[in-house]
């Protein structure tokens, strides 16, 4: 009876804390070709994650925040190079403002002495002080303040791509940061004297191409009530999957995010064959539950969490 009792009890905190799991959360895995034409543009399918009623009543009371390239461009945050000995890995970040500021990992920032990716996802209080702000460096070629603003970042740029993301995620290696941000350049034949991520954009070529993608999916999900996350494919395989507790958040993130999907199948991208089947074996390994998750998550990807709830969950290939 003790053995029992003693396993009910191991069991239940997943079955009570259980978040993002099939019970909850609906795919739209897209099996009729119709379906697919709607969310997919030319290498990049997005398959569409919904929240059920048990999820959003779970995330009900999940705050709202203001998302960092939101509070940067109304000047209510301040990133600025460590002023106590130049890091590459560590810069400094300041609420200025009252509201509650998201970060999430992978977010790109530009200026100071070279430009920034960060690496860890960040909830930011109202008028926080000045906190430690980890990030990698995606502009190997320079340390020097570019602009006016000295060693202060004032431009959001987007998020990395998925692969980039990923080396990001998992890696956490700066080295291998800047060998993936060099192929990326190289296989987009970008031309840049400081060799930065940031200068993707410059190609009239890729900017064109950019610009496609973004028409086409930009309004794919905005009257959509339920979507929390999506599961991004490219030719034959999944790249990953990002998800968020609510829709609001998603969608907050979703213009950046959409940036970095569509930057990843343009210059790594292959025209989509993948079969649902195969897409459902990979949400299955998210999905399932969360000891299935958990072992996901720790192999290939990553999770933030706040007072024990998960705000973001984001797995790779």
């Amino acid at each position: 009876m003790k053995s029992i009792i003693l396993a009910v009890l191991t069991a239940m905190p997943s079955l009570i804390f259980a978040q993002y799991t099939y019970d909850k959360l609906m795919v739209n895995f897209l099996r009729t070709a119709e379906e697919a034409k709607n969310f997919t543009f030319e290498n990049l399918r997005l398959y569409p994650i919904r929240a059920k009623d048990n999820f959003k009543n779970q995330f009900k009371d999940v705050g709202k925040y203001m998302a960092l390239k939101d509070a940067m461009a109304a000047r209510k945050v301040k990133i600025a190079e460590n002023k106590e000995g130049g890091s590459v890995n560590e810069l400094t970040i300041e609420n200025i403002s009252q509201d509650t500021i998201i970060i999430i990992t992978g977010e790109i920032v530009k200026g100071g002495k070279q430009d920034r990716i960060i690496e860890k996802d960040m909830l930011l209080e109202p008028k926080s002080g000045k906190k430690k702000l980890p990030v990698f460096c995606v502009e190997s070629g320079r340390w020097t303040a570019s602009n006016d603003n000295g060693e202060n970042f004032t431009a959001h740029y987007s998020v990395g791509t998925m692969s980039l993301r990923k080396v990001v995620e998992r890696e956490a290696d700066q080295q291998k940061v800047w060998s993936k941000v060099d192929e990326i350049n190289s296989k987009n034949k970008t031309v840049s004297n400081t060799k930065t991520y940031t200068a993707i954009d410059r190609s009239a070529a890729f900017t064109g191409k950019l610009k496609s993608y973004l028409h086409f999916f930009q309004t794919a999900f905005s009257t959509d009530q339920d979507v929390i996350g999506v599961v991004v494919v490219s030719g034959d395989k999944v790249l990953g999957c990002d998800m968020f507790a609510t829709s609001a958040l998603f969608k907050q993130n979703f213009d950046n995010l959409l940036h970095a999907y569509a930057t990843e199948a343009i210059v790594n991208g292959k025209t989509v064959t993948i079969l649902p089947a195969a897409v459902k074996a990979y949400m299955d390994q998210l999905l399932s539950n969360e000891r299935v998750q958990e072992s996901t998550l720790k192999a290939k990807g990553n999770k933030f969490e706040e007072k024990g709830r998960k705000l973001r969950v984001t797995s790779f290939d």
